[in-house]
């Protein structure tokens, strides 16, 4: 029996454990207030936390309604698990609940940004889940405290169909622990950020797409699909199907 369980936020006092969660791991950004992700969740927006057997949050993701170029969709703010329970399929766990709340409101489509130099994200975001991306942000959120450029990817979640195809693939690596690097090393990740987001850019106005991510060895490696973009409404009036 798992030592973990995952429900829907059903009480304010969850909203202020998420508060909790997010402060633990990301201490020097802005957290969501509760009454914040309350309006979100009373408008439609998805809230889900991982629980311990005593009633502890451990992790949690919110998104709420947004609108793409695709149509209605929901954008994950964010998704955490505190130190000490990751590596234990908490976060993809969260974020196949979210999938089923999301299409319980007849809605086909999940997009949230993160950073492509982290290996860990990319593992479970294109690897795991199987999100795809070609939308590639510049400082997204300005500098961070080092003054490195907040990079992000834009990633797709369709939640219904796998929209990969077979085409021409190129391969992009990046380093395993980029975080480290960025704290030993300031220049150096700066560089590296650089020179990423000029390989991106070029290789998604080519009509290439971030298909998959792999860890061969001392390095990840994400796989680029060249493809046109699907013709999808992701409209919640929308059949199924």
């Amino acid at each position: 029996m798992s030592d973990w369980f995952i429900r829907p936020f059903e009480t304010f006092e969850d909203h202020v454990q998420s508060l909790r969660v997010q402060r633990a791991i990301w201490s020097n950004d802005l957290p969501v207030p509760p009454h914040i992700s309350l309006a979100i969740v009373r408008r439609g927006g998805v809230a889900l936390g991982a629980f311990t057997a005593q009633g502890e949050m451990i992790g949690c993701v919110l998104s709420f309604l947004g609108w793409s170029r695709y149509g209605l969709c929901h954008h994950s703010h964010f998704a955490a698990v505190v130190e000490g329970w990751r590596d234990k399929g908490i976060g993809e766990a969260l974020k196949q609940a979210q999938r089923r709340a999301v299409l319980a409101q007849g809605i086909r489509l999940i997009t949230w940004t993160y950073d492509p130099l982290q290996a860990r994200n990319a593992r479970l975001n294109i690897g795991k889940l199987r999100a795809i991306c070609r939308t590639y942000i510049r400082d997204a959120y300005g500098p961070d405290p080092s003054g490195l450029p907040t990079d992000r990817f834009e990633v797709e979640w369709w939640l219904d169909e796998d929209p990969r195809r077979p085409g021409l693939t190129m391969e992009i690596p990046i380093p395993l622990n980029f975080q480290a690097l960025r704290e030993s090393n300031p220049e150096q990740a700066l560089s590296l950020r650089m020179r990423a987001r000029q390989q991106f850019e070029q290789a998604f106005a080519e009509g290439f797409v971030v298909t998959d991510f792999a860890v061969r060895s001392d390095q990840g490696v994400y796989t680029l699909t060249q493809f046109d973009a699907p013709n999808k409404s992701t409209g919640a009036n929308q059949p199924e199907g």
